[in-house]
């Protein structure tokens, strides 16, 4: 069972100057890894001290760091180049018990940064114009987490607050990126505040009219002819997923580029008319609604010059040395008789 430390007085926080503090002997951690203290002193220069230091005050009103010795040293780097940095929050321990307490405890359970605090300090430190390579550097982390936080970091302040209490996970917040809508997003995270929701739902819930660009509308039109009318192209920060954002826009070049490919279709295989469908499928219930019916080739006499021209491409077909042209005109029939067809 653990003994509870009796306090005998609240701890203060005091603003005190940088020179009055020195590391204690209570604090366990006497040795550091300079390269490390080095980037951390990087980290306090980009977006300061985060986390206040803990001491006890001595016989002549100086403070011995307790807890946050790496912070002490990197302080003590980071002052050249910054020297607001010179005057540190410290949180003052009430008697020698208690501050032993804080040193134990400090270096024995050790939490990284909540993500929002993370979000927040990548976002702080990219916006001084310091690469996602410094950021990765300074934290100690992959760039590749650095892109995640920094893909976070514009959203609303309220999200990143719900997000830091708990309100909702990161999963979901990583949702709101879809949308530039704040009046939406803020509606929707008071729905959601709470609640065990997926952000593939909360994706389709900020932007329900979004249509994939697998989508065979989208293929067949194309983001250039698309965005060439006035489509907006949206998307997922965390996936490979892009989204046609004005629904009406494509529905529109849909039909107008299919309308195009009809008549080109009717002009280039000299139909008499096309009809063109805009449905995903067409079965032969519908072709007999529409009262279509299949057409299948005719049987006709040839002319003597037709005749030899046949003649001609049989002969070269069956050596097969039919140029590409001879083998458009001259092509064997599919059905059981075997025959060759005379394209005119």
């Amino acid at each position: 069972m653990t003994k509870h430390t009796e306090i005998t007085a609240a701890p203060t926080i005091e603003y005190l100057p940088l020179v009055d503090l020195y590391l204690s002997d209570l604090n366990p951690r006497h040795e550091a890894n300079e390269q490390e203290i080095e980037l951390l002193a990087e980290s306090l220069v980009a977006c300061g001290l985060i986390q206040n230091l803990s001491g006890l005050k001595d016989e002549k009103g100086r403070v011995g760091i307790v807890a946050g010795g790496r912070r002490l040293r990197a302080l003590n780097i980071a002052v050249k180049q910054d020297p607001s940095l010179g005057l540190v929050p410290v949180r003052i321990a009430p008697d020698a018990q208690t501050a032993e307490a804080w040193a134990n405890v400090e270096n024995a359970v050790r939490a990284d940064l909540h993500p929002a605090d993370e979000i927040r300090a990548f976002g702080k430190i990219y916006a001084k114009n310091l690469g996602a390579a410094h950021i990765a550097k300074v934290f100690g982390t992959t760039e590749a987490r650095v892109y995640r936080r920094l893909a976070l970091a514009e959203l609303p302040t309220p999200i990143l607050d719900a997000l830091k209490a708990g309100d909702i996970s990161l999963s979901m917040a990583t949702a709101f990126t879809v949308s530039d809508d704040l009046k939406r997003s803020l509606e929707l995270l008071e729905q959601v505040r709470g609640e065990a929701v997926s952000a593939q739902r909360m994706k389709r819930m900020l932007k329900p009219d979004a249509i994939s660009d697998s989508d065979r509308r989208a293929v067949f039109v194309g983001r250039e002819a698309y965005e060439a009318e006035g489509g907006k192209i949206g998307g997922d920060l965390f996936s490979d997923e892009v989204t046609f954002d004005s629904p009406g826009v494509l529905e529109t070049a849909f039909t107008a580029k299919l309308a195009e490919m009809a008549e080109q279709t009717r002009n280039s295989e000299g139909w008499k008319w096309v009809d063109a469908s805009d449905a995903s499928y067409i079965g032969y219930w519908d072709m007999e609604q529409g009262g279509y019916e299949r057409i299948y080739p005719c049987r006709s006499n040839l002319t003597d010059v037709q005749t030899e021209r046949y003649e001609e491409l049989e002969e070269l077909a069956n050596c097969d040395v039919l140029d590409e042209d001879g083998q458009g005109r001259c092509c064997t029939n599919t059905g059981s008789s075997g025959n060759r067809v005379l394209h005119l």
